[in-house]
């Protein structure tokens, strides 16, 4: 009876062990493969406090430029996108892209800059934005792709040109509405 007991207690002790290693590792599983969606609830939290005491709370509505050509947007710039676009206002966001080497994962690269613009997902879908595009084609693909996936459409785009005996070298040529020429170009299918 006492081989019959130890046995049992052995058997239990197993099976408790086994019981404890499972959850563990079941514990590991979940919180590892759920580090992105933890990672973004909790940057979305600040970003949402940040908001709650930022000077936007007051404003009608936020126009944004996010510019990745790493060139500053000209007060002359603004104003011809302000008059184009029909906004009140406009705030810029620069993203500084800095220099790539081209053995760097472009699309690893174009996910952090664009996860670095301070925005919360409903504003993504909800404040007018517009792009001033990085001039290396190869990461603005990625970019915009993924600004696309954010906002749900394509980003207009502000076209810059140089500009000849000017107090500011460039100017604002056009902004291309891709969502219009998207369209367009669904009709020639």
């Amino acid at each position: 009876m006492d081989e019959v007991s130890s046995l049992n207690q052995i058997t239990l002790i197993t099976l408790v062990a086994g019981g404890i290693v499972s959850v563990l590792q079941l514990l590991e599983y979940l919180v590892t493969k759920n580090i992105p969606w933890i990672l973004r609830f909790l940057r979305n939290a600040l970003r949402r406090t940040k908001r709650i005491f930022s000077q936007y709370r007051d404003r009608d509505g936020r126009y944004l430029v996010l510019n990745f050509s790493g060139h500053p947007v000209l007060p002359g710039q603004q104003k011809k996108i302000r008059n184009i676009m029909g906004w009140p206002m406009l705030d810029v966001i620069d993203v500084p892209i800095g220099t790539v080497s081209e053995n760097e994962r472009f699309l690893r690269i174009a996910l952090e800059k664009v996860d670095s613009i301070d925005l919360l997902p409903e504003e993504w879908q909800t404040v007018p934005i517009v792009v001033i595009p990085a001039g290396y084609s190869y990461l603005w693909s990625p970019i915009i792709a993924e600004l696309h996936g954010r906002l749900g459409h394509f980003p207009d785009v502000v076209r810059i040109r140089p500009v000849k005996d000017e107090r500011e070298k460039f100017e604002v040529a056009e902004i291309l509405d891709l969502r219009d020429i998207r369209h367009q170009a669904r009709a020639k299918r």
